[in-house]
């Protein structure tokens, strides 16, 4: 390989180490970054190449072979000048366009106000008290109330049943699911009279002694463990500062109650049934919707609490059994509603 006289070869390497020389790693990032903000980062690399391509330096650009036999011919100073120009210009700008980070757009108005309110829907939801239910049934045991007791044991809910003391042993049959309902520690059994007025209303509250001696009757034989009594055939309460007589010439004979320390509770709805044929109302949607409107207009006795009535009797059919269990799932599936046994009813001690 031969040279001109005078010059010497500038190898590759030497640009290598003139990057590094000028742009040493890894401030070189920092270094171009100061100069791009004011527009000096590519002059500044024309400044420096082009006075060290101006010294007299001869590029080898080897021949196809080493077996030619011709020498290799000089690249062109101007030619190479140029190349190597284009060549750090396009490497800083890729560099320069690898590590840029494209703006993200931001979220607009509406977006935001779309979140902060779904942030709040959920906050709200998380601290909302839920709407109490409780579940009671009465008039067992009878022969509809072992369909009622798998029922609230299957879908495990609590359930409060007012028992009448009669019936526990009127048959064998009632006998053995009075001792059901005994050994069930799940639900709650409430004293609902020992003879349900014998069904003779009228007379039975004209004496006050005879609904304390028949009520008393029933908590000794049957030893219930709360004072929680339902009168026969009155929605009657006396509960805290609740005081409701649905006829008032039963008032006097519940005050007698209430006063041999019972608290009295009644019902804020009832799901009805025909007293012939002992089928349940069918329309549940009906039922389900009513229970939703008493409580968001707060039309129960206590707000956010709503005592529900059903009767044993009326859930003899596998039919009727259904609808039970349908209801209560609605009811244990809803999040703004909880369900609760008796005792736990605000005011009972």
């Amino acid at each position: 390989m031969t040279t001109r006289p005078g010059s010497r070869l500038y190898p590759l390497s030497r640009v290598y180490k003139l990057k590094d020389e000028f742009f040493p790693s890894p401030g070189l990032s920092d270094f171009k970054d100061s100069l791009t903000s004011i527009n000096l980062y590519y002059p500044v690399l024309l400044y420096i190449f082009i006075p060290e391509i101006k010294k007299p330096h001869i590029f080898m650009n080897p021949g196809s072979s080493a077996d030619d036999g011709d020498p290799a011919k000089p690249l062109s100073l101007s030619s190479y000048s140029f190349l190597m120009a284009v060549f750090l210009l396009t490497l800083a700008s890729c560099t320069e366009r690898t590590g840029r980070k494209e703006p993200v757009p931001g979220p607009d108005s509406a977006y935001l106000k779309r979140q902060e309110k779904k942030a709040k829907d959920s906050l709200a939801a998380l601290t909302r008290k839920k709407k109490k239910i409780y579940l009671t049934f009465d008039d067992g045991p009878n022969k509809g109330t072992r369909n009622v007791l798998g029922v609230i044991e299957e879908e495990k809910v609590p359930a409060s049943f007012f028992i009448v003391g009669i019936h526990t042993t009127d048959t064998r049959q009632q006998q053995e699911t009075w001792e059901l309902l005994q050994a069930d520690s799940t639900i709650e059994l409430c004293n609902h009279s020992y003879s349900h007025a014998r069904n003779r209303y009228t007379s039975y509250y004209e004496e006050p002694g005879i609904i304390v001696n028949d009520f008393n009757y029933s908590k000794e034989k049957l030893g219930f463990k709360n004072n929680i009594a339902r009168t026969p055939g009155r929605n009657a309460w006396r509960i805290g500062s609740i005081d409701h007589t649905d006829i008032y010439e039963s008032k006097a004979a519940i005050d007698s109650l209430h006063s041999a320390g019972y608290a009295v509770m009644g019902w804020d709805i009832e799901w009805t049934f025909d007293h012939k044929t002992l089928a349940p109302d069918a329309d549940t949607a009906l039922l389900l919707r009513r229970i939703y409107n008493l409580l968001e207009a707060k039309k129960t006795k206590t707000a956010d609490h709503l005592v529900f009535l059903a009767h044993d009797q009326a859930f003899q059919k596998a039919e009727y059994v259904e609808e039970l269990r349908y209801v209560i799932q609605q009811l244990k599936n809803n999040p703004e509603y909880e369900l609760m046994l008796a005792s736990e009813y605000p005011g009972i001690r």
